[in-house]
């Protein structure tokens, strides 16, 4: 039999997302459920280069994702995901797409390669509920979760907020520092995003981008009794405009489901309990919008977000590759 001929093309976002849309369908529609209209989100993002593997006929058999994103100056380069057929697999389809990908990004000058993207985002590593994957990725030199090569495990978190209500300690602990929180209005943004440019300028484009869609009840800021923003977090709502990508797994956590992340606080005011209370305020929120499970993701720190009742929810393995200078 004639071995068949595959072509390893640049994706087609007009051509091409209606088969890997179908892919995805096909490998990970059970464990992770997600609509075209929202893996257009994700692909659309981040200086995207995506790549697909084709057959002779046209038939799309693999795919694999790469962004690129500015990090304190340098250009950090992600393979956010990489699918094969099913009836392909372990025929070196995959090992070829891992290998165009990591050239493309090599070949654009990138400083480091991390499995898995930063925002937009399917996942922040390898999640722990797809085996095959996490295989496949050490047999392409991955050290997935192992801390001596300085890698790790993040969790993503969740809440039912149905019944939340601010602990009666935290609204305490606020009035004893003299901390207010406020969501953002025209009159007060400019100062919210100064801060996070200031203390945190790896979130601020994610703040930018809220504002820039008109969002910005979606910054939430902790304020000392003088009126300085000394803390932030970021909401994501049902009604919270439809093309972030905060959250893309309604498919699993309900179309009344919200997000919430990049929380901070300036280093001076650290230990006043301000953290917890932009979490806390946030559910309130959250739960007022009408959110029932709010997400956050990407968290290293579980115990922190345990005390306002986030648990666990999904486990995933990350890894780097940092190109010598």
């Amino acid at each position: 039999m004639k071995k068949q001929e595959i072509d390893i093309q640049a994706y087609s976002s007009q051509h091409d997302v209606a088969a890997v849309a179908a892919l995805w369908q096909e490998l990970l529609g059970q464990t992770w459920p997600l609509n075209q209209y929202r893996l257009e989100l994700v692909l659309a993002g981040s200086q995207p280069q995506h790549f697909v593997a084709r057959s002779e006929s046209g038939r799309v058999l693999g795919f694999v994702a790469t962004f690129r994103r500015q990090r304190e100056g340098e250009t950090i380069g992600h393979i956010g995901a990489l699918l094969v057929a099913s009836d392909q697999q372990r025929r070196g389809l995959g090992s070829q797409l891992h290998a165009t990908a990591l050239a493309y990004l090599y070949g654009t000058g990138v400083t480091a390669v991390q499995l898995g993207s930063i925002t937009p985002r399917f996942w922040c590593g390898v999640p722990e509920n797809l085996p095959t994957a996490t295989a496949f990725f050490r047999k392409q030199g991955w050290a997935l979760g192992e801390a001596e090569h300085g890698d790790g495990v993040v969790y993503d978190l969740v809440q039912d907020l149905s019944t939340y209500e601010i602990p009666p300690r935290i609204v305490q602990r606020m009035q004893q520092e003299r901390i207010t929180l406020e969501t953002c209005t025209d009159a007060n943004v400019a100062d919210v995003l100064a801060f996070e440019g200031h203390h945190f300028p790896h979130w601020l484009p994610a703040y930018q981008e809220a504002v820039a869609m008109g969002d910005r009840q979606d910054l939430l800021a902790a304020r000392d009794e003088q009126g300085q923003v000394i803390g932030t977090l970021l909401l994501y709502a049902p009604n919270s405009h439809s093309h972030r990508t905060e959250l893309i797994w309604q498919g699993l956590l309900g179309e009344d489901a919200g997000a919430m992340g990049s929380v901070g606080v300036a280093e001076s005011e650290r230990g006043r309990g301000i953290g917890i209370a932009l979490v806390a305020y946030g559910s309130a929120i959250q739960r007022a919008r009408g959110v029932r499970n709010c997400l956050i993701d990407w968290v290293e720190l579980t115990d922190f977000y345990a005390k306002d009742g986030y648990t666990r929810w999904r486990k995933y393995a990350t890894s780097w590759r940092v190109l010598p200078k």
